[in-house]
């Protein structure tokens, strides 16, 4: 990393969403302004002047803005702010005068845009619209939650070509009200840019950040899409709420900037190559919802600006930011200023003090005078495909003191590296359902970030409650729902050579009734099917791929009205199936017919992929365990070349060894269950019980020999 920036501080307004911010482009050459838009419906114009913040335009409070973008009659002309908040557009010059109102007259809140000339792209949750003139001309509703849009750069010979970025790892081209192509990305994409701000040489080229914080680059032609190049996240970082594109080096080549939900941002430059390199990164304590390039501070560097969900506007320049030594004035203000933040902080203790008096005597007089303030909070719950774990972020504006989480099904925690908050658990009380209750202790901190691991087959509800350190004392409860298959990812292929076990489920039901139990089952299904019968249809089928993300077995669902079918090359998943549907169904008394169709090689199969992992953690815990008798040895004798080639392997990597599997906890008891489950559902197919055969089974799996485990399941049929 050779780019050095250093952080300056700019404003803070309210707390903002994703993509609320830019940078306008500069008249002279000279400072540029930027416009912010919060969540508490201000728009704000500010500029640079001598040191100083200065404010060119701000609104007044409404609804909250949700997208903030720039317009203009081209491309080198993008002066023009247009905001959305609710089902309205706004429009403003750069001096903060508004010259357009505008109501789409959504049912959806808009949290997309896209302003081209005069064409208006907007998006809700999964309707996209298309103005012209702030006429609508054109309507696409996706078989999937959209969370982006923007619109290629328009060429005489070629229609607009506008790109949706949607939850269901998919890039999407329209033409007009029609579907032009889709295609699949490492990810659910949550940001898509223009590469080099205009498309690249053909203006065809579009940068994309994913849920699980890969970036690539596409190129989206006319008639076919096309891979350039994508990055896996080897860092493991947070995942891609911002992308924007600028010279920050200075080499003339536009570079790729990044802001991660995490509160890291990076800089990616490209030397001499097609692919990007990194060349900083810095940290921030809270997540990052805007990022973009220009020159703000001082008209002689190019920096970064970043804006944080808490609404605080920083810069990341080259300049060098020295202590100037204080003038005589400016020190007299200085110890003025310390007096009265002192004076204010005891006028705040008294009335607290007031406040906790008043309340204790309204108690006792059964009269109620305290008022809960409302904060608001930003919390996600999302699955890492490459680690098989779910990820929760709680971020509020005012500093966290506790986070208590329970759950009503088996979970695992594990705490991020970069966590600061003192953990500790209470023993479970099974006999009422709490298996997990565990306090977080926060210092310092109005973000915590936690890792979940759920059991597929055991589902209910995981319980945040919130405490800010704010008077007086309020809690805020989250709920999070944990999926009967919970560790599975939505995909857009299926392996049909796979050996495949199949359940078909039939009855009088409808297509809302059975996706509605498939939504109950399986984590990132759309509120509504993809495909629903019409005038002309009278049946119309769906399909669904997932994969899992724990041991890679794959599911495909094909459904439509009276029947679907499930199939896997994993038996405990099926299973699964079959005990939640037969369950959904009962409990909603539709009289339904479920019948299977087991392939016995699927559990060679299924084996076979969760031996190699088995074998690996069974040999790194016994490694571990070797390390500290290893390490005494080392410190008592001063030549350790009598030791194999083995111990000195495990000498050497101790360090990582450990961390290793601390990363993985419980993970060797998790592939126990795994083979267990799958022992017991293929008997439980067959009507046959095995429990007593269950402790041969894991002397088996202690002893870890494929063979013999192979030999133990076909000898149980």
């Amino acid at each position: 990393m050779d780019l050095c920036l250093n952080q300056v501080f700019y404003t803070q307004v309210g707390t903002t969403v994703p993509q609320t911010m830019k940078v306008l482009p500069s008249v002279k050459k000279g400072h540029q302004k930027v416009a912010i838009g919060d969540s508490t419906g201000v728009v704000t114009i500010f500029e640079m002047k001598k040191g100083d913040t200065h404010n060119v335009f701000k609104g007044l409070p409404g609804p909250g803005i949700t997208r903030l973008e720039l317009g203009g009659s081209d491309a080198g002309s993008r002066d023009k702010v247009f905001v959305s908040s609710e089902a309205m557009i706004r429009g403003f010059s750069r001096k903060g005068k508004q010259f357009l109102s505008f109501d789409t007259t959504l049912t959806e809140s808009v949290h997309g845009m896209c302003v081209e000339g005069s064409n208006l792209f907007v998006c809700g949750s999964y309707v996209y619209n298309h103005y012209v003139d702030c006429r609508d001309t054109n309507y696409y509703l996706s078989s999937d939650k959209i969370n982006d849009i923007l619109c290629l750069p328009p060429k005489p010979d070629l229609p607009l070509c506008p790109v949706l970025a949607c939850q269901d790892n998919t890039l999407r081209a329209l033409k007009d009200s029609e579907l032009l192509y889709e295609l699949e990305v490492a990810g659910p994409p949550m940001c898509i840019a223009l590469n080099k701000s205009d498309g690249g040489e053909d203006g065809q080229e579009v940068l994309y950040g994913t849920q699980n914080g890969k970036m690539g680059l596409v190129k989206l032609t006319p008639t076919e899409p096309n891979y350039r190049w994508d990055m896996l996240n080897e860092r493991k970082y947070g995942g891609i709420s911002c992308i924007s594109t600028w010279d920050i080096t200075g080499d003339g080549v536009a570079d790729i900037i990044v802001g991660r939900d995490d509160g890291v941002v990076e800089v990616y430059g490209f030397e001499d190559s097609d692919e990007p390199r990194l060349q900083f990164t810095h940290s921030l304590n809270e997540s990052v919802t805007s990022v973009c390039g220009g020159v703000v501070g001082s008209s002689e560097h190019d920096e970064v600006i970043v804006a944080t969900y808490s609404g605080c506007v920083l810069g990341l320049t080259k300049e060098q930011v020295a202590k100037q030594t204080l003038s005589q004035e400016v020190q007299t203000k200085l110890a003025s200023l310390k007096e009265e933040v002192s004076s204010l902080e005891g006028k705040v203790h008294e009335a607290k003090e007031r406040y906790q008096e008043t309340v204790f005597s309204a108690r006792e007089t059964t009269q109620t005078l305290s008022a809960l303030p409302q904060f608001p909070i930003n919390d996600k719950f999302t699955l890492n495909q490459d680690e098989a774990w779910y990820t929760l972020a709680i971020e509020i504006q005012a500093p966290i003191e506790t986070v208590m989480l329970q759950s009503d099904v088996p979970l695992d925690l594990q705490e991020v590296d970069t966590s600061s908050a003192v953990v500790s658990y209470t023993p479970p009380d099974t006999d009422n359902d709490n298996y997990l209750l565990a306090t977080f202790r926060c210092h310092d901190t109005n973000r915590l970030e936690v890792k979940v691991r759920s059991i597929e087959g055991q589902y209910g509800t995981l319980h945040a409650y919130i405490v800010p350190l704010m008077e007086p004392k309020s809690c805020r409860v989250r709920q999070y729902q944990i999926k009967p298959l919970s560790l599975h990812q939505r995909t857009h292929s299926f392996d049909s050579t796979r050996p495949c076990n199949v359940l078909k489920l039939t009855g009088p039901f409808s297509l809302g009734e059975v996706h509605s139990w498939i939504r109950i089952i399986l984590p990132n299904i759309p509120d509504q099917p993809a495909n629903v019968p019409d005038q002309s249809t009278s049946d119309s089928t769906n399909t669904l791929h997932f994969k899992s993300t724990f041991i890679d077995t794959e599911l495909e669902v094909v459904y439509r009205r009276g029947e679907a079918v499930f199939r896997s090359d994993n038996i405990s998943t099926i299973s699964v199936l079959k005990e939640v549907l037969s369950k959904e169904t009962s409990s909603r008394k539709v009289l339904v017919k479920i019948t299977h169709e087991l392939d016995e090689d699927s559990i060679s199969h299924v084996l076979g992929i969760i031996y190699p992992r088995l074998e690996s953690q069974l040999m790194l815990a016994k490694n571990v365990q070797l390390i500290e008798a290893l390490q005494e040895v080392k410190i008592h004798e001063e030549d350790t070349s009598f030791l194999s080639p083995q111990c000195q392997y495990i000498l050497d990597n101790a360090q990582q060894m450990t961390k290793d599997l601390k990363q993985q906890p419980s993970l060797i008891e998790r592939l126990y269950a795994l083979i267990t489950d799958l022992f017991m559902d293929h008997a439980s197919f067959k009507g046959q019980n095995v429990k007593n055969k269950v402790p041969e089974l894991l002397e088996l799996l202690d002893n870890c020999d494929l063979e013999s485990l192979l030999e133990f399941f076909h000898s149980s049929k």
